[in-house]
């Protein structure tokens, strides 16, 4: 998932320079009208309100122009497909009422000449987000990317990095590979909203009526894809010109149901969780659907626009919705226990002290080359930027390393005392000499050196898991050894999370209590105060505690045992030597009587 993570990145930055330039002039180009295909008018397109200052206007388009599509060249088609290719002429022809066809020589516009502000705010909320979906689609890489949700969940975020109407497409001059790559991104779109099917019908109690419509889903993605293709294909050829504009980005009416039914099969997952876990799987599930409803209407909106300002103003809304989904589905991550919060802030400080560190090794450099070493030349600039780059490239692990470190030790302290605490009482353990003290300060030590709201200890008796001791509420008091929880644990014996399971514990980790292969116990931890997920760590640290508690029990059960076991034996023996006693004693009393008789 990492390397689709770096591919993505890769993407927007394209997308960012295409859109912007960076020192050159950008390709992205823009109509300054509304060009859009009228009601029942799909073999052509019309110009609408174009702006006073806009490309339209300066080329000689009116409001009501008429473009009819087989009338266009291959690079006027694609162009109206997606978007025009700013420094490249189109050759436009326009039909105008009372007035026969004529040829109009087409400049796109850039998002630099005029009403520049708005034209940034319709492409930066879409590159934010994007950017934001592929932190998290990292973020879920790096954590928690065993689990099947948590990879369909980072597939998907880093599907939505180039939904076509989250952010833009690529365009080159070059108008068959701007083709192929609006091609690519609306493949991606497509999987995106698949894989949201996926994800709803993977959560909750599985029915027939659910299973109808995530088919239905399915179904509606898999027709839009060939009007997808049956598009691309009428481009090229300019033969069946109507499919084109049904399936385009302009027109979101084949995107309508698919949003529907993914909104329907999200609803359904989360109305048929359990309800101690129906906040979590509506965290997780609702955010993405609802933004792409609310896009999905802006676009619709934004393309019966009546003016090019309540066209931008639309689109731009559609892109703050996806912004609000991925912060959603990020808080989602942290507060839902996917993510844990003091991680995502470590690696955030980390990295941002590193790339601060670099570029003030750059800055200074620079300032000793300009006033302290003014005299050097441009050559000698040029090797010492380059050293520097050299030596910072070498040294860049260590520097990590240090900060990473520095950064733990500053933020992190009581978290990692909590943690030292714990795997040093999984040695003190071992010299209790009473079990029931034993589980007296195990749960003492979970009550201060962790943030769980809630604990408890459950103990083998008689097959089944029975509570010892506890603070806090919500734990289960007897589990039965076939629970499902019991048997990973048996089978297993690594911590659990009991909300993937049927099973009567109520907790957020489950750490298995464990001597010579046999759980004597569990260690049950409910959610934490801020309600962010155990870190790898804390998991480490608990699971030590815990071996450490259950070799003592072990020990201490065993011995408990022992004593009984001779304590029984010598109570055996004293009452056979008593009834022994008792039987001979008439016998021994007639010989004493007749001896001294």
């Amino acid at each position: 998932m990492l390397a689709g993570c770096a591919i993505a990145l890769v993407w927007i930055v394209a997308v960012a320079v295409d859109s912007f330039g960076f020192f050159a002039k950008p390709w992205y180009g823009y109509w300054d009208a509304v060009v859009g295909t009228p009601p029942s008018q799909s073999s052509l397109m019309t110009v609408r309100v174009p702006r006073a200052d806009g490309a339209s206007a300066r080329a000689g388009l009116k409001d009501g122009d008429v473009l009819v599509l087989r009338e266009q060249n291959f690079a006027t088609r694609v162009s109206l497909f997606i978007q025009p290719t700013a420094g490249v002429p189109l050759d436009l022809v326009v039909r105008r009422v009372e007035r026969p066809p004529f040829h109009v020589r087409f400049f796109a516009g850039t998002t630099w000449e005029s009403e520049a502000v708005w034209k940034m705010l319709l492409v930066l909320p879409g590159i934010i987000s994007s950017l934001w979906f592929i932190a998290c689609a990292a973020l879920i890489a790096i954590r928690v990317s065993t689990s099947f949700d948590a990879r369909v969940l980072g597939a998907t975020l880093l599907c939505l990095c180039s939904l076509p109407f989250n952010i833009n497409s690529i365009l080159v001059p070059n108008p068959t590979l701007s083709l192929l790559m609006y091609g690519f991104v609306q493949a991606c779109g497509l999987a995106a909203l698949t894989l949201l099917v996926l994800l709803s019908s993977h959560f909750g109690a599985q029915s027939r009526w659910r299973s109808w419509i995530a088919g239905a889903a399915y179904a509606s993605v898999a027709l839009c894809a060939a009007l997808y293709v049956q598009a691309h294909y009428a481009i090229v050829s300019n033969g069946n010109v109507w499919a084109p504009w049904i399936a385009s980005s302009g027109d979101t009416s084949t995107q309508i149901p698919i949003i529907i039914l993914l909104l329907a099969t999200a609803v359904s997952a989360v109305a048929t969780t359990p309800g101690n876990e129906r906040p979590r799987i509506a965290w997780l599930l609702l955010p993405l659907p609802v933004a792409l409803t609310v896009a999905m209407v802006s676009n619709f909106i934004a393309v019966a626009g009546a003016s090019w300002y309540v066209l931008v103003g639309m689109e731009v809304l559609a892109g703050i919705a996806m912004l609000l989904g991925a912060l959603t589905v990020t808080y989602a991550l942290l507060k839902r226990r996917v993510l844990d919060f003091e991680f995502v802030l470590g690696r955030t400080l980390v990295v941002a002290t590193v790339s601060l560190i670099v570029v003030a090794a750059f800055i200074l450099l620079e300032w000793l080359l300009g006033t302290v070493l003014s005299n050097v030349s441009h050559a000698t600039g040029l090797i010492a930027n380059g050293a520097l780059a050299l030596i910072l490239g070498f040294s860049l692990r260590y520097i990590h390393a240090r900060v990473d470190a520095l950064v733990d030790a500053v933020l992190f302290r009581k978290r990692h005392n909590d943690e030292r605490a714990l795997r040093d009482f999984a040695t003190e353990a071992q010299y209790v000499t009473d079990s029931q003290e034993l589980l007296d300060r195990t749960m003492e030590m979970v009550r201060r050196h962790t943030d769980a709201r809630n604990a408890a200890i459950l103990c083998v008796d008689n097959g089944s898991y029975v509570t010892e001791r506890s603070f806090g509420d919500g734990i289960g008091s007897l589990v039965p050894e076939n629970d499902g929880a019991i048997l990973a644990l048996k089978a297993w014996h690594k911590p659990i999370d009991p909300h993937h399971y049927e099973t009567a514990l109520r907790g957020a980790l489950a750490l298995p209590v464990l001597s010579r292969g046999r759980l004597l116990g569990i260690l049950v931890l409910g959610e934490r105060a801020g309600g962010e997920a155990y870190a790898p760590d804390e998991i480490e640290a608990l699971s030590q505690f815990a071996r450490g508690v259950g070799s003592s029990l072990d020990a201490l059960t065993s011995g408990d045992t022992e004593s009984i076991g001779a304590l029984k034996d010598a109570i055996a023996s004293a009452v056979a030597t008593l009834d022994a006693t008792m039987r001979a004693l008439p016998e021994t009393i007639a010989s004493r009587l007749q001896a001294r008789l």
